[in-house]
């Protein structure tokens, strides 16, 4: 006997727990509750409903994490085996069996979700469905104020998109958009709610400033922004083919790639700095009482901090995010840097060195927090003297960091309602404090910790 094809049809509302109830409430809202559109998990026919979008779901249902538009065999197989030198190991191995499966015109997993509008529409209702928004947006070539109306009609090319599932703290909707011919069109971010627009907003601005700047290092273009539901969304240009993720041979970045889109400007005092004075207070506004253990870490730092205050270079922005997995470069080993919503102006010099330091190491899983850190400052070390950064004030850099590591992670755990999904634990983040602490009571304390004799001591 035959199985039922329909079996396990499924109305996704966003109020389950579910990681496709997470994407819908962050990226369909508005159109599902208001009636006009529906969701559905391996939809049966129904004459009441039109599909409007289609997508296998990757790697099932129950553990989504990828939607690839159900396309031409050449949209499918494009939007999975495109950008296969940015990604590592079982998740690159399975893109390229499913890509090849979907090249062959064949079924490359088992479930698909539909996006479906009403075929009599509802009186009043009004259609925002964010593809057509951006693919609108796009073809308009500028910026607008509010895009809820539709925005069928709209001549030009038609886009499709892979959109990534996140259920992290800093989740957000994102669509790698490829046109009907399976060429790369651009790369969309939207914000759903307060927090993710801050994020959205940060990184607009940051984008215009330094998207598309000649030079050592490569920002991706601004090609479009918006707003859906009142929520902000951008569109940058897409990636070239032939990057190659900044791991392994692929060198990582230089101290002049790494100043040239966020140059030294001035020397100052700490305690003159945007940046830290922005840090301040955002801490300012967190609760101690909900965290007294970390809110008394934060504590000395800051005071030491506030005692020393000393002279140092400091750079136009940081990026705030710089990281492997949002580097990468082409084939002429230009640099593209992405992911700039976590940008600040006006920030101590040095800073993003230590995060890429600190993230490199923490990625590899080289040992607990503090220690990644305290060698990070030692890996750091070529940066920092490129900057103009005097060794008497490197520890300083290091107490800077670990106060925005964890006003992040405190921040983002009170938006989210707690710990759980957080990165970081608070005794890790203590002992990241106190680290940095140390280091500044004790500036040769790092020895102790395992740098190689041939780098510079702080």
């Amino acid at each position: 006997m035959m199985s039922n094809p329909w079996r396990g049809q499924r109305v996704v509302s966003g109020t389950g727990t579910s990681p496709l109830d997470s994407l819908v409430e962050q990226l369909w809202h508005h159109p599902v509750s208001a009636g006009q559109v529906r969701v559905v998990l391996n939809p049966a026919p129904d004459d009441g409903w039109r599909e409007v979008e289609s997508y296998w779901v990757l790697p099932n249902a129950s553990r989504a994490r990828l939607l690839v538009p159900l396309a031409t065999p050449r949209v499918t197989a494009a939007s999975l085996l495109q950008y296969r030198s940015l990604r590592r190991g079982k998740v690159n191995t399975a893109r390229i069996l499913l890509g090849s499966l979907a090249r062959l015109g064949l079924r490359p997993v088992q479930d698909r979700l539909s996006v479906q509008e009403r075929v009599v529409p509802l009186p009043g209702a009004r259609l925002a469905l964010p593809l057509a928004a951006v693919a609108a947006r796009l073809q308009g070539g500028g910026t607008t104020a509010e895009e809820d109306a539709p925005a069928a009609g709209r001549a030009g090319r038609q886009l499709f998109a892979s959109i990534g599932i996140r259920e992290g703290d800093n989740r957000k909707p994102t669509l790698q958009l490829v046109d009907g011919a399976g060429k790369p069109a651009g790369y969309a971010k939207l914000a759903w709610n307060e927090s993710s627009s801050e994020f959205i907003r940060t990184e607009i601005g940051a984008l215009s400033a330094v998207g598309g700047s000649a030079g050592a290092v490569r920002a991706p273009t601004l090609l479009a922004v918006g707003t859906r539901s009142a929520f902000p969304y951008l569109v940058t240009e897409p990636l070239p083919l032939d990057v190659r993720a900044v791991r392994g041979r692929v060198k990582g970045p230089t101290p002049q790639e790494l100043f040239a889109l966020c140059p030294v400007s001035r020397v100052d005092r700490l305690s003159s700095t945007g940046h830290y004075q922005a840090l301040g207070r955002r801490l300012a506004a967190l609760d101690p009482a909900a965290e007294p253990q970390l809110a008394q870490a934060l504590d000395r730092l800051a005071e030491l901090l506030r005692e020393r205050d000393p002279l140092l270079p400091v750079a136009e922005r940081w990026h705030g995010d710089l990281v492997p997995w949002n580097t990468a470069r082409d084939a002429a080993g230009l640099l593209w840097c992405w992911d700039w919503e976590s940008c600040e102006p006006d920030a101590v010099a040095g800073l993003d060195a230590v995060h890429w330091m600190f993230s490199v190491r923490r990625e590899r899983g080289d040992g607990p927090m503090a220690t990644n850190l305290l060698r990070a400052m030692t890996d750091a070390g070529s940066f920092f003297e490129a900057a103009g950064l005097s060794r008497e004030v490197w520890p300083v850099v290091a107490g800077v960091y670990a106060m925005v590591v964890a006003e992040r992670a405190w921040t983002l755990a009170v938006r989210n309602g707690g710990w759980a999904s957080s990165w970081i634990t608070v005794p890790e983040l203590v002992n990241l404090l106190d680290a940095a602490h140390g280091l500044l009571v004790t500036p040769d304390a790092q020895g102790s910790m395992g740098a190689s004799p041939a780098a510079p001591a702080i």
